[in-house]
């Protein structure tokens, strides 16, 4: 049960079919992101891809969410440091590992790389010690880190 004063936000889409196995999904503020099937999945699904119009899955948009929430958490860690974020100092790139579990696709793990171009003065010790802990500090990691692999790597230059 969940405990109504621990309560901030309810967050609240909704979903439409459309043709070719896509979903319209309108989430807050953005509005409708097409979401679908491509590559790998379109063939578990036995879906010709020639008969749909290719979008991000679902599982993509996980993986990326994962990401930016595992990117936005170090990015405020930094900054709390003096390590600047922005215009490239903070980058990242992720892959989801998508395994068929019992016929059922669902994502094993998710890595994330940081590249950080460290500015003059913060000290790289500092910058790894935030890495080490901004994990347990993203919400998206916390919420799925019990069924998905979370891992992350970090170069400095």
């Amino acid at each position: 049960m969940i405990d109504s004063s621990a309560v901030v936000e309810t967050s609240r889409v909704s979903v439409e079919a459309a043709p070719g196995r896509t979903k319209l999904v309108t989430v807050p503020l953005d509005g409708q992101v097409p979401m679908g099937m491509h590559g790998g999945v379109a063939e578990h699904y036995k879906v010709p891809l020639d008969t749909i119009e290719p979008h991000a899955t679902t599982l993509d948009y996980l993986v990326g969410a994962t990401a930016g929430c595992l990117t936005g958490t170090l990015s405020g860690m930094l900054g709390q440091l003096g390590q600047p974020t922005t215009d490239g100092a903070l980058t990242s790139e992720a892959e989801g590992i998508v395994v068929n579990d019992g016929g059922v696709l669902r994502i094993a793990a998710v890595h994330v790389r940081y590249r950080v171009r460290l500015a003059e003065g913060v000290d790289p010790a500092e910058v790894a010690r935030a890495h080490d802990r901004h994990t347990r500090h993203c919400p998206i990691a916390r919420t799925i880190g019990g069924c998905v692999e979370i891992t992350t790597t970090l170069e400095t230059v």
